[in-house]
């Protein structure tokens, strides 16, 4: 593994960890400012939880479609979160979690899609699979 390699291995762990934490802090400020937990609503949330981290373990190992419907999909969460973000009539304080949703999907955007050390990572999965 060269260094390019390792520089895409840590950097897909630390976007895919970044993923993760602002899908929590999602569930989180969703049920913390209700009065009662819809238990339908957590269940479902749960679930994409469970199938982003299924997703970013597919990616992780070098599958091609993984790849594609992460891009395609922290697109349309971008997208979302840049309407929101110029919809919400709130003061900016409370724009912070969406600005902070912008850059990581920005981020992992480019990392999946265009970074050289994932594309090189991507390549030294692949090779060990076959």
């Amino acid at each position: 593994m060269n260094e390019l390699t390792k520089i895409g291995k840590k950097r897909t762990i630390l976007i895919s960890i970044s993923i993760l934490l602002v899908s929590i802090h999602t569930i989180y400020f969703y049920h913390s400012v209700r009065p009662d937990v819809e238990s339908k609503k957590l269940i479902q949330q749960i679930m994409r939880f469970l199938l982003t981290i299924g997703l970013l373990i597919m990616v992780y190992n070098g599958k091609n479609w993984a790849k594609i419907v992460s891009i395609v999909l922290f697109s349309l969460a971008l997208l979302g979160a840049l309407v929101a973000l110029g919809t919400l009539e709130t003061p900016l304080i409370n724009k912070v979690p969406l600005i902070v949703m912008i850059l990581i999907y920005t981020m992992a955007i480019y990392h999946f899609g265009f970074a050289h050390s994932f594309k090189e990572f991507f390549i030294y999965q692949n090779s060990k699979t076959q």
